[in-house]
């Protein structure tokens, strides 16, 4: 964004385009990175050759490159070589020495040809090519497990697991169970080695919502997935079932747009300008009490707290409402055990004097 703002000359509103993000966003991500935010900004003398150059150095590819300035693959390449870049050879360079042996076991193991590459840091042509050359099949028979008599020890599951297999692997080969498995893992420190996951969550993400907010549902909202394949993962990780959140752990921030929020923005940009409520509710076709409702935030002093309060009237939990703002649960919790909470009286509630004097003088006839 830097490079496009200050060479190219692309303005706050094009960089909010190209990125979908508003230009308060972007003017805020600029200024935190030490650049002069420019209402209008003017391009160097010789801006595309310039910017192509500086983006290349930032180790973006001739597409990408490319597509940021409008220019195909070839027109790109052709500009670049012109202004004496030094172009990079397509794709990493491949590791000269890679321990086939360690290869061969994860995928023996069950394994993808991917996932096996992965673990060495290869990509998957390279462990394919490595593997057919130490002759293993494409589609290896799998492995028959015998599990021993004796269950062995917690040094040799760590043991199978350096050595590539999966931690189904080495529950059979052990003789333990899978909570053996990975809490001996997780005292080892070595990540869980599980199958690879079809809905594409990333597990160290899953273990670090959950351990913020201390809860499967709010992780599962957080990550848009069914609370049970959240547990199930959490369970895959090897990771233990919290009463509350980990204390030492720094606040997550995993923003995501969803449709109230696009509104919302679109109602705070109205509101700068001047609008009224009544204007904005009739132009965007919502109800006033909505556009009212955001636009405290908007003239609320402490922006933070009346946005929390915000999220929870969408029904939004404190655990998502932490993850969504980037803040410690504890302090969403305060926040909302201060303002929706209501106060208890010190004493029960009592009847009007006239009441209380029939009251008496009915017992006393009585």
């Amino acid at each position: 964004m830097a490079v496009l703002h200050e060479s190219a000359g692309y303005s706050l509103d094009c960089l909010a385009n190209l990125y979908g993000e508003t230009a308060e966003v972007i003017r805020s991500a600029l200024l935190a990175e030490g650049v002069e935010v420019d209402a209008h900004p003017r391009p160097s003398p010789d801006p595309i050759a310039v910017t192509m150059e500086r983006l290349y150095d930032l180790k973006l590819s001739i597409d990408r490159v490319g597509w940021l300035c409008g220019h195909s693959y070839g027109e790109a390449r052709k500009i670049l070589l012109n202004k004496g870049v030094q172009l990079r050879q397509r794709g990493r360079p491949l590791e000269r020495e890679v321990d086939v042996a360690r290869l061969v076991k994860p995928r023996k193991s069950g394994l993808s040809i991917e996932a096996s590459g992965r673990e060495l840091g290869i990509f998957r042509h390279t462990a394919r090519k490595r593997l057919l050359n130490a002759g293993v099949p494409q589609r290896p028979k799998p492995t028959i497990l015998v599990r021993p008599k004796t269950p062995l020890s917690a040094s040799a599951v760590v043991d199978l697991h350096l050595q590539g297999y999966k931690n189904y692997h080495i529950g059979k080969l052990t003789g333990r169970s899978p909570s053996f498995v990975q809490r001996h893992l997780a005292r080892a420190g070595l990540p869980a080695r599980v199958k690879p996951d079809s809905l594409g969550i990333d597990t160290g993400t899953l273990v670090a919502v959950y351990q913020r907010v201390a809860s499967s549902q709010a992780t599962a909202d957080v990550l848009h997935i069914s609370a049970g394949a959240a547990l199930a993962r959490l369970w895959e990780s090897g990771q233990d079932i919290l009463d509350a959140p980990d204390p030492d752990a720094a606040p997550l921030h995993i923003p995501a747009q969803d449709p109230w929020q696009r509104r919302q923005q679109e109602i705070f940009a109205r509101a700068a300008k001047g609008q009224r409520a009544s204007e904005i509710a009739a132009e965007l076709q919502v109800p006033v009490a909505d556009v009212t409702a955001v636009m405290r935030i908007y003239q609320h002093r402490d922006r933070t707290t009346a946005e929390i309060l915000y999220r929870r009237t969408q029904g939004e939990s404190p655990g998502v409402i932490a993850i969504r703002m980037g803040l410690r649960l504890d302090r969403v919790n305060d926040v909302l055990a201060k303002y929706t909470s209501r106060p208890r009286r010190s004493t029960p509630l009592t009847k009007p004097p006239t009441q209380q004097r029939n009251r008496h003088a009915h017992r006393h006839h009585r």
